[in-house]
């Protein structure tokens, strides 16, 4: 593979995972658990950090209202910016 490319599966009874035909044998790839929608969203403490780094973004933006942003690194150092500002210290 030349581009990297995220899919989703879940893993069978047999705990085979199918990937696309495309795939080639022998590729490597990385596997890793995700929780669930539900586990997700039964989560309050993630679901209150998403909230606030929400917040905290809009703020962000709001404050530098009269500004284009100028580069996709701009607006991701803004979202860093306004994830550490939530974070539990």
């Amino acid at each position: 593979m030349t581009t990297a490319v995220t899919l989703i599966a879940t893993v069978e009874p047999n705990h085979t995972i199918k990937v696309p035909i495309d795939l080639p044998v022998g590729e490597r790839v990385l596997v890793m658990p995700i929780p669930s929608i539900a586990a997700l969203l039964s989560d309050t403490a993630r679901r209150a950090r998403f909230a606030a780094t929400r917040k905290a973004i809009h703020a962000a933006l709001a404050a530098d209202s009269v500004r284009q942003f100028s580069s996709n690194e701009e607006i991701v150092n803004l979202v860093k910016r306004a994830r550490k500002s939530t974070r539990p210290r």
